[in-house]
């Protein structure tokens, strides 16, 4: 019980100091209080007391975390209820209060809640009219005065939603797409730099390959958060204020598809090194191609960490992107840029240009070297085809011109 106050305690504090998800969340029970009360006391003055709390009950069931999910479900649920007040006054009042009546409706009231258009509403409407049929007598007077509650209730939930629209921001998606790209790019970097240091070993190779296995949910999990921004959008007045400047939230599909697919294929690169790994001439292995690999998977890092600065904001005066995670330097591993003679990277340039012109240099300098491990070609070819495929793939994203 402590735990449970302080953490409500914290997200108080932090709704308090900030925008933030625990703001909006701490606006959106406040306006649903606010909401259900005045509701209560409309219904409460115009109608009788026996339908009083249809009107906070239906603004409960209006206010959604969305603009266009409260609209959404709001006229389904009105929909729902008046073809359940319907039905019980129609036959309530021509074939009366029986058993067999009530069977019949229910029956009618079942088939019409398989509509699709009702979604997650469509069972109110057998609810509505056993309600209406059984408390309400079937009668007419008791089903206008039910709709009439619903639609104080509804009119009350959508005022509540559109006066305190909900901010619309790319915030949580932008942060959650270069997120998704730093863990990219650093997987690509971590496997290169274990190459270069002549690993790596199967336990190593079996971490890293848990790792793209988890970028693979993770990747859902950024989708559906880009999927929220564009729903938070979607009919909310304050969209005005921004001047169209959310259009782009659809562009972080392109980005989250391209991620996936390269973190698809870093897992099938890392089963290749895991195959290596196990061989008794993995030493050379390494001399032959893996060392020299190492430099692609650098590019491939490279372009995964530009695509996520692409979107994660201007950098702040000590060179952290407000999305990132910690501070990468413009060389290196994680920075973004070509390389040079001696395949050490430089700033500037395209890693997507300089990885295909270093895949094929690689794929020819193995064909004309004198290797000592030369049967071992389809790996090679595997591990390179794998590379391209993840540079093409974050090439055809949108972010950072590939030029």
């Amino acid at each position: 019980m402590v735990v449970r106050g302080a953490v409500l305690r914290d997200r108080v504090r932090e709704a308090v100091r900030g925008p933030g998800w625990q703001r909006e969340d701490l606006l959106l029970q406040l306006k649903t209080v606010a909401a259900a009360v005045i509701a209560w006391s409309l219904a409460s003055w115009l109608l009788s007391p026996r339908v009083t709390t249809f009107a906070p009950f239906t603004t409960l069931l209006a206010i959604q975390g969305t603009v266009h999910r409260s609209v959404q479900q709001s006229w389904r649920y009105l929909v729902a209820v008046t073809l359940g007040v319907l039905l019980a006054a129609a036959f309530g009042t021509t074939a009366g209060r029986h058993a067999w009546t009530l069977a019949v409706l229910l029956l009618v009231a079942l088939a019409l809640s398989r509509a699709q258009p009702l979604g997650a509403q469509r069972l109110q409407v057998p609810v509505t009219a056993l309600f209406a049929f059984s408390a309400g007598n079937g009668e007419w007077n008791y089903g206008v005065e039910l709709t009439a509650a619903v639609l104080i209730g509804t009119g009350c939930g959508l005022a509540a939603v559109l006066v305190l629209a909900p901010a619309v921001h790319h915030r949580d998606a932008d942060r959650s797409v270069a997120y998704l790209a730093e863990r990219v790019g650093d997987l690509a970097a971590g496997v290169a730099h274990s190459l270069r240091e002549g690993g790596p070993g199967q336990a190593e190779t079996r971490a890293w390959w848990d790792e793209a296995d988890a970028l693979q949910a993770s990747a859902r999990q950024v989708r559906a958060t880009v999927e929220l921004g564009e729903e938070n959008v979607r009919l909310n007045p304050r969209q005005l204020m921004n001047g169209g400047g959310l259009l782009r939230l659809p562009e972080h599909h392109g980005r989250v598809t391209a991620l996936e697919r390269a973190a698809h294929q870093l897992r099938s690169i890392v089963r290749g090194l895991d195959y290596a790994a196990g061989r008794e001439d993995h030493p050379a292995l390494a001399g032959d191609f893996l060392i020299p690999f190492a430099g692609l998977l650098e590019n491939i890092g490279r372009a995964a960490h530009r695509l996520g600065e692409g979107v994660s904001g201007p950098p702040d005066a000590g060179g952290k992107r407000e999305a990132g995670g910690a501070p990468r330097a413009e060389h290196g591993p994680g920075g973004s840029g070509r390389a040079d003679a001696d395949g050490d990277p430089v700033a500037g340039g395209d890693p997507v240009a300089d990885g295909r012109r270093r895949a094929a240099e690689l794929a020819e300098n193995s064909r004309q070297a004198d290797l000592r491990v030369p049967g071992e070609w389809p790996l090679y070819g595997a591990l390179l085809t794998d590379a391209r495929r993840a540079l093409d793939d974050l090439a055809r994203a949108p972010g950072p011109p590939w030029s």
